[in-house]
Parts: C-alpha cells; structure tokens; sequence
C-alpha cells in the first residue's frame, strides 16, 4: 500500500511537471487579438485595376488638400476677422471728438459793403483782400481778390489808345501776361466793357489746376477815386459766368464808394 502510494505521487508529480510548459507554450503560440494594418493590394502595372486604384490614390489625395485649403482658408478669415474688430475697438476708444470748425469769417469789401455770397475772408495784405469761394453745399471751388494796381494818371479812354485810369491797356495786358507765365496760364482775350457808367477793361485768361483741369481766370480794371483796382478771380470752367456776375456786383460797390482804410494803407505801402 505504502509502495502504491508513494509511485502514484510520483506518476502525478511527473505528468503535472510535463503539462504545465506545453499549456504555456500553447498558448503563447496562439493566436494575437490584435488589428492587422490592411494593405492595399498590388496589381500588375498599368493595368485596369491599377489605373482604377492610382485614380482612387489620386482623388483622396486631392480631397485632403482642398480640405487643408479650406481649414487654412477659414483660419486666415476668423485671424482677419479679429484684427479688424480689435482696429475698430482701440480708434473708438483712441479717437478724440472732433470739436466743431469755427464759422467762416464774413468777407467784407473794402466798401465796408458785404461780400457775395460764398465769399469769405481768407489772410490778406494791407494792398490786397484775400477771398475763399465756396459753393452752396460750402466747398471751394474758387478765390477772388481786391488790390490796387497803382495811382491813376489821367482819364479812361477807350476808341484806339485805351487807358484805364491814363494807364494803356496794354500795360495792364502785360501785367497779367507776366503773372500768367509765372502760374503757368496763358491770355484767352482782353476787351473794355461798360459798368456802373463807367468804362472797364477785362482780361481772360486761364492756368492749368492741379487736378489736370483748365482754371478761368478773369481780371477786371477800373479806376476808382484816383486809384486803379483790380478784381481777380480763379475758378473751374463751370464757376466762370457765377464769378463774372459777382466780380461785376463788386466792381458797382467799389464805384459807389471804397473804405479810407484801405487807401491809407495802399499809399504808405
């Protein structure tokens, strides 16, 4: 009994010993529960099936860059998005408030008579009245001045020798010529026309405007209480006829009556 025993506990003690390593080995060589990357399968070059899938290959790729366009394209768009935003938040906080411009002064002729209408005070020389013109929406579209060309010495005349003041026409003529060439203008026509009674020499001319335009240029001379006024204006093409009416309204105030302020001042330039 005690010898079937002990060979029974021999015989297990064996068999457990040889069981275990093949149980292990078993199942380390069994199968892996794990993804097996898919590859793509190969075809015969150039044949049917590999033009379909080099088309396939293609069009995937094309579909993930127009994708990265878009993403990049949206990025750029939300970037510019918030910059301006951020612009518009700093000026309404950086941005001072406009004070309001001051009110045009009046223009007053050296009659102490009112200025037509549009025509404001602009800086000035003892000898010379300085004019902005404005339209009615209150832009520029013109200048205009008063000066003295110089002491009259005889009387108007007109038929061949005409004078202004005793002064030939054509001198005044080559005065504005002079200017003219100075402000890159020429001389259109010169003629003498009758205002307030009186007999008054007129010289057309135009300038080049900075914008490429053709700037009228109109200087109107006349005798006044022993002195020879000029009235000069400069406007566009289509503000001509508007100065020429209020050149003549203020030729009328100077003939009716002109400041001794302004005359004082003239002689002891």
């Amino acid at each position: 009994m005690v010898v079937r025993a002990i060979a029974l506990s021999l015989a297990l003690l064996v068999g457990g010993t040889v069981l275990i390593p093949l149980a292990t080995d078993q199942a380390e060589a069994g199968p892996k529960n794990k993804r097996k990357k898919r590859q793509a399968k190969k075809y015969k070059k150039y044949s049917k099936a590999w033009w379909r899938q080099y088309r396939a290959r293609m069009k995937q790729k094309r579909n993930i860059a127009a994708r990265k366009r878009a993403l990049r394209l949206r990025q750029l768009r939300l970037a510019r998005a918030r910059a301006a935003n951020k612009n518009t938040a700093v000026a309404k906080t950086s941005t001072p408030k406009t004070p309001k411009a001051a009110p045009a002064t009046t223009g007053v002729l050296p009659t102490g008579d009112q200025a037509p209408a549009g025509w404001t005070a602009a800086s000035s020389t003892p000898a010379e009245l300085k004019f902005r013109v404005d339209n009615s929406a209150g832009d520029q579209v013109g200048s205009a001045s008063i000066s003295v060309v110089g002491p009259a010495v005889g009387e108007s005349t007109g038929g061949r020798n005409k004078t202004v003041g005793g002064v030939a026409t054509t001198a005044l003529r080559r005065e504005v010529i002079d200017r003219m060439i100075r402000e890159n203008g020429w001389v259109v026509n010169d003629y003498q026309k009758e205002i307030s009674g009186q007999q008054v020499y007129v010289v057309v001319a135009q300038s080049q405007a900075k914008n490429g335009g053709v700037q009228s240029r109109m200087f109107y001379f006349t005798e006044v209480d022993g002195k020879i006024y000029n009235v000069a204006t400069n406007s566009p093409a289509q503000e001509s006829e508007r100065l020429a009416e209020e050149s003549e309204k203020v030729i009328n105030s100077l003939k009716n009556r002109v400041r001794p302020a302004l005359r004082a001042s003239v002689e002891n330039k």
